[in-house]
């Protein structure tokens, strides 16, 4: 619902202050983010959270703009990036701010610390048998639930070369989805924003 108020600075196809917080209370903004780190930790963040190749000189260009005016609005933003890539590369992989702006709403909302707190909390909530569902929108989310899942989903964790198990770790979870679920073609075309999604489910064990 946030994202589809323009006046909230999540799009980078309608210009708006550059906010991107999910929560209005929270007090770091993505106009704070682009204006104050420095250019190595915001080409990091452009990597990590956006797998931005042209990270660097994207950071470089933000904090040469910013020299001589501070960020206020998405399209500035949008226009950085834009001088910031090769022209050659600014078509044929969607719009060229996506990723930035991606890695920008992630950081400032916390997105993949939030996941990985509530995945041992919805664990700890399940009774024998129950279920936990987790749809994710991106590879970085898709691959926390994995891992976590693959993890609990183990038994013994003992060196290979013990005889036999010491650890007396029990699996506390069964994995129900062995690959991620994916839409149907039919689900996209009825609902576009589902393309991305990636389902993963597991069920509490009876032994946990």
């Amino acid at each position: 619902m946030q994202v589809d108020k323009p006046e909230r600075g999540f799009s980078y196809a309608v210009d708006a202050p550059l906010d991107m917080r999910m929560d209005p209370s929270a007090t770091r903004s993505a106009r704070d983010i682009v204006n104050e780190l420095d250019e190595r930790e915001l080409a990091d963040i452009f990597r990590r959270y956006g797998e931005e190749r042209f990270a660097r000189q994207i950071a470089h260009a933000i904090v040469r703009r910013r020299e001589s005016q501070p960020f206020e609005r998405t399209g500035e933003l949008v226009e950085t990036i834009k001088s910031a890539i090769p022209a050659p590369r600014r078509f044929g992989d969607g719009h060229p701010a996506k990723r930035v702006f991606q890695a920008l709403r992630i950081t400032v909302n916390e997105e993949l610390e939030s996941l990985e707190r509530a995945l041992p909390a919805a664990l700890a909530m399940l009774r024998p048998g129950g279920r936990v569902a987790v749809i994710s929108f991106h590879s970085l989310e898709d691959r926390i639930v994995k891992r976590f899942f693959a993890a609990e989903a183990r038994g013994c964790v003992c060196p290979p070369d013990l005889p036999v198990c010491v650890c007396g770790r029990e699996p506390r979870l069964r994995l129900v989805t062995r690959k991620a679920v994916r839409p149907s073609p039919q689900e996209v075309a009825d609902n576009p924003r589902s393309a991305s999604a990636r389902l993963r489910v597991a069920a509490r064990t009876e032994t946990s």
